[in-house]
């Protein structure tokens, strides 16, 4: 299987600003091609130096999350399945709670499915129970994250139990070939080119997208163009919007703006003020 996270990469709305409260580490190299990230509070809330004052904005990144809250006052574990989504939204500050922690493995939009034997139908937009989509899941992580408090622990554990629950039989030939083929036209591509790139009719491939993925290939593509047009604007000394237009396959200018908008809730120069910390 290709290592699809080699072509794709999504970027957070500031990803040169680290956070103070949920800090990110990478998984062991065998788990690179299926998580993107672990994240979390390195200790509950009680005992951190500093807490964020405001709600962070979240942008739609085509990842999908587990998230795990844990009271360690009473030694409960709340917990949820984040499916991919596609408007911005506002992570929720935990400054007013105590004692508290969190942590979270967040899967690339292809791979959630590989460790699971559940289906993903419905989990697009969708923040609901982690028992509908991984069965199980609960019992192992509500033990282990009351018995440890640290990130590194959590995240050592985490792997050999996500090691043991890969399964290369949710592998779909067909599946991955179209993802290939969008990651690597950065979603400017059509319905119509990914059918013909897998000799895969439109009707199967939405089907196998909604089943595996939780969502349609055009949707797909869109989110990941989205992330492409960003990282262009974020990391370039000068943005054409017309340039722009033209190599990701935009119908025109107010095509672009709009689409980035309802992604961002800004327009492209504000977006790029506010990932510098301008704004």
């Amino acid at each position: 299987m290709a290592h699809l996270n080699s072509i794709y990469q999504p970027i957070t709305a500031q990803p040169f600003i680290s956070s103070k409260v949920h800090s990110g580490y990478a998984p062991c190299a065998p788990l690179k091609p299926f998580i993107k990230t672990f994240w979390g509070t390195e200790e509950p809330t009680a005992i951190m130096s500093s807490i964020e004052n405001e709600p962070s904005l979240i942008i739609p990144d085509g990842c999908v999350d587990i998230i795990f809250t844990v009271n360690h006052s009473t030694n409960k574990v709340s917990c949820g399945y984040c499916g991919i989504y596609d408007k911005p939204t506002l992570a929720a500050s935990i400054k007013s709670e105590r004692n508290i922690s969190r942590f979270a493995i967040q899967f690339y939009f292809w791979s959630a499915h590989l460790f699971t034997s559940c289906h993903m139908r419905d989990s697009y937009g969708v923040f609901g129970d982690l028992d509908v989509y991984f069965e199980g899941w609960k019992n192992f992580f509500e033990d282990m994250l009351i018995l440890n408090r640290t990130i590194s622990d959590r995240i050592r554990l985490t792997e050999k139990f996500l090691l043991e629950k890969y399964s290369i039989t949710m592998y779909n030939h067909n599946l991955f070939n179209a993802i290939y083929h969008i990651l690597n036209e950065k979603g400017a591509v059509s319905m119509k080119e990914i059918c013909g790139y897998t000799a895969v009719s439109q009707r199967q491939l939405e089907r196998l997208f909604l089943e595996y993925i939780g969502t349609t290939p055009k949707k797909i593509s869109n989110l990941v163009r989205y992330q492409n047009v960003l990282y262009d604007l974020i990391n370039s000394y000068g943005f054409d919007v017309q340039d722009t237009v033209e190599k990701y396959k935009f119908t025109d200018q107010s095509h672009l703006l709009n689409e980035f908008k309802k992604y961002h809730s800004m327009t492209p120069n504000q977006a790029k003020q506010f990932a510098l910390g301008l704004e």
